[in-house]
């Protein structure tokens, strides 16, 4: 309304000046946005793996000690077929005991974490200078299926330019900042659009050497990973 306001006024003060044809113009701007499907996710238990009181003789004075696999039910609901990949960002990070992080806050332990000898980890928080410990997230594989079918991990280190199998399903990444996950229809390496997708979310931790940890008072340990979608 402004632009057209203003035209007009030039126009008549040209028109007392000047008796010419005049040629004047408005445009006419055709805006908006082709928005993706909106998608939303979905964790049991509010996204909380909870380990409960840990008996402090249960834990190892010289080496790590890792704690059972915890699973919740991971789910993705959209209004219409989109591809999606997940990005897990550390809230954590500088907290991982006995391992270097990279990047993005995720380092590899010496521990086994969900079958994986080389999984990548996120730490537990401090307990004062103390580092807690740390904990592998996946997509448990063999249990994600996108609109009712089978589809496995991929992952992508640079933003989606290229992917490769991800067998382990782990979230996070140790050398890359900014890891993707998606996943793809079996034999195939192209993420997959779907409408619902669903799966477990397996999260395993351990337990920094008692010598390393101050168990003269209650040590709560204080993982947190956001996931984030990512439309593709």
């Amino acid at each position: 309304m402004f632009t057209v306001q203003k035209s007009l006024c030039a126009l008549a003060v040209l028109a007392t000046t000047s008796m010419p044809v005049l040629a004047e113009s408005i445009d006419v701007r055709v805006v908006g946005t082709i928005s993706p499907a909106a998608c939303t996710p979905m964790l049991t238990g509010g996204g909380t793996v909870d380990y409960g009181a840990i008996k402090p003789d249960a834990l190892s004075e010289d080496a790590f000690t890792v704690l059972a696999e915890k699973q919740l039910d991971f789910g993705i609901v959209c209004d219409a077929p989109a591809k999606i990949a997940l990005k897990a960002i550390n809230g954590r990070p500088g907290s991982l005991a006995g391992a270097v992080e990279g990047p993005g806050g995720f380092g590899v332990p010496k521990v086994n974490l969900l079958t994986d000898a080389n999984a990548v980890a996120g730490g537990l928080g401090l307990d004062g200078q103390h580092k807690i410990g740390g904990y592998a997230v996946a997509m448990k594989p063999g249990t994600v299926q996108a609109d009712g079918v089978d589809v496995n991990s991929i992952r992508s280190s640079n933003n989606g330019t290229t992917w490769e199998a991800s067998p382990a399903g782990i979230l996070g990444g140790n050398a890359w900042a900014n890891l993707w996950n998606t996943w793809s229809k079996t034999g195939t390496t192209v993420p997959v659009a779907f409408e619902t997708l669903s799966g477990k979310l397996s999260v395993q931790a351990y337990i920094n050497k008692t010598s390393e940890l101050d168990l003269t008072k209650p040590v709560a340990l204080d993982g947190l990973t956001t996931i984030e979608l990512v439309y593709l």
